[in-house]
């Protein structure tokens, strides 16, 4: 017998428990089977029964499951005869994830079965009832058609339900506005729309949270007017925002969309500034001095300088936003509590344009308020920085900036242009429209991560525009040579031929 158990439930839901029973009478079934369990929460557990969390132990945790599961179904798949139980006890809340490990044991020849569980014991890990309903109430939006549910020993409570399916709710209700910080992230959608966006805790500043939205968020294409706002958004432990980075922006493409949440109409002639994209990663640099009354003034981070990207405080992308910009800690130190955004390029992170390595000033938000300076008030700040004494030489780089044109004109533009794109805005009110990539950016990207497998489709003339036909088929008569190149070669063949048309 080859079986693979997959069991989901939320935290405190008794899965290894559950999964110990199954395991235990499939021993007694087959006494010399070779049995697998796959849980995030042993890996994470030492010896003494001491659980570390960190974001790396559960990627390394999640990856040994992967490879546990992988080998355990080929080695079935090599020996029909041998007996082999494999059991999944992670929470498994995602229903397509959950769709692919099934998949995959059918396919080496396993039987599966499929329980969720409904209990409600204290969970082992200290983790917070917000996050176990929102697990809950995830579960529930992502049932899988033969999943078993098993009846709960201890179920749910009167005032736990009611929570979950205020929970549940809440997600088809805009989101409140709180005037007091200027911000969709109230404490009411801290608290109810869990599902939606991750918090992670700083190593360097324990008292400090990065809220992003969730990945499924983008790819179903589910945003809100909070969740625009949590591309690396910065609260402290008692919900305050201490750093306030760009709000998500939408490709033209993705506003104009027939289910565009955000949809915008807007004619060849409207007049439009348009600041050239460059191709890099966010850094965002906060001077951080609270006023008295704050309940986080005396803060191990009050008076200093904190370097931070869209999802973390502590990474090697945040340390890397440190190198670049701290340098500049005097213009800092000079507008409290305001977070500077740069775009960083360097050369250990190589992306699809090139370009100069460096940090490139790309605007600036009082994180009290979220007033985000204007591109002239970005110019008139780097000019008297450079002009300063104190810049110690250094100069800070602005993008270039078409103003004042039509969009009609600036899309004639961007056909000829050899950078990613442009930011566009409003032209007479200064408000962020929308990003407008170039087609030299996004053919090289699209064709850039080819491989052997899909080179077919990308090469076939009808997803790409006319004027590229001669690109592909250039790429076709040295498909070969194509195809043995790296990621970067690629890039690079794609656009020596561009430029050169």
């Amino acid at each position: 017998m080859q079986k693979f158990i997959l069991i989901r439930g939320h935290q405190g839901s008794g899965k290894s428990t559950f999964a110990e029973e199954k395991i235990n009478g499939f021993r007694r079934q087959y006494p010399d089977a070779e049995i697998v369990h796959i849980e995030n929460d042993k890996e994470m557990t030492d010896g003494n029964g001491v659980y570390r969390w960190s974001g790396e132990a559960l990627a390394a945790a999640q990856e040994k499951g992967r490879v546990m599961m992988k080998n355990a179904f080929k080695q079935g798949q090599k020996q029909p005869e041998r007996d082999i139980l494999v059991v999944n006890s992670n929470t498994n809340q995602k229903s397509s994830a959950c769709i692919q490990l099934l998949q995959m044991a059918k396919k080496h020849g396993f039987e599966t079965e499929v329980y969720r569980l409904h209990n409600f014991y204290p969970n082992r890990h200290g983790v917070c009832e917000n996050d176990v309903l929102a697990a809950y109430v995830k579960l529930n939006h992502n049932r899988l058609r033969d999943e078993i549910h098993v009846e709960a020993v201890q179920p749910i409570s009167a005032e736990q339900r009611a929570a979950a399916e205020e929970m549940a709710q809440f997600t088809t209700r805009r989101p409140a506005f709180d005037e007091t910080q200027q911000t969709f992230v109230t404490e009411e959608y801290l608290r109810l729309g869990r599902r939606n966006f991750t918090i992670k805790q700083s190593k360097l500043f324990p008292e400090l949270r990065v809220l992003k939205y969730a990945r499924s968020v983008f790819y179903e294409n589910r945003f809100d007017d909070a969740l625009l706002e949590m591309r690396g958004l910065v609260m402290d432990a008692h919900g305050k925002i201490i750093i306030r980075p760009f709000k998500k922006v939408f490709n033209y493409s993705e506003r104009v969309a027939e289910n565009s949440k955000y949809p915008i109409d807007i004619s060849d002639d409207h007049r439009v500034t348009a600041v050239v994209k460059v191709n890099g990663f966010l850094g965002c640099c906060t001077y951080v001095k609270l006023p008295e009354g704050h309940p986080s003034a005396g803060a191990a981070f009050d008076g200093q300088v904190l370097y931070s990207t869209t999802g973390s405080l502590d990474s090697d992308f945040a340390k890397m936003v440190k190198t670049h910009c701290s340098p500049y800690e005097k213009l800092f130190k000079q507008y409290p509590n305001t977070t500077f955004l740069f775009e960083i390029t360097d050369e250990n992170d190589v992306h699809v344009i090139r370009e100069r390595f460096g940090e490139t000033l790309i605007g600036a938000i009082d994180t009290a308020t979220g007033r985000q300076f204007s591109e002239r008030e970005l110019d008139e700040t780097a000019a008297a920085f450079n002009a300063g004494n104190f810049s110690d030489g250094l100069k800070l780089v602005r993008p270039e900036t078409v103003e004042n044109i039509t969009f009609g004109e600036l899309k004639a533009l961007l056909k000829n242009v050899e950078h990613e794109g442009f930011m566009v805005f409003d032209a007479d009110t200064g408000g962020m429209l929308f990003k407008l990539k170039s087609p030299y950016y996004l053919i090289s990207k699209f064709l850039g991560r080819s491989n052997e497998a899909n080179i077919g489709r990308k090469l076939d003339k009808r997803y790409v525009d006319e004027e590229y036909y001669p690109l592909l088929d250039h790429i076709r008569a040295h498909r070969d040579a194509f195809n043995a190149m790296g990621e970067l070669e690629k890039i690079a063949f794609i656009q020596a031929f561009l430029s050169a048309l």
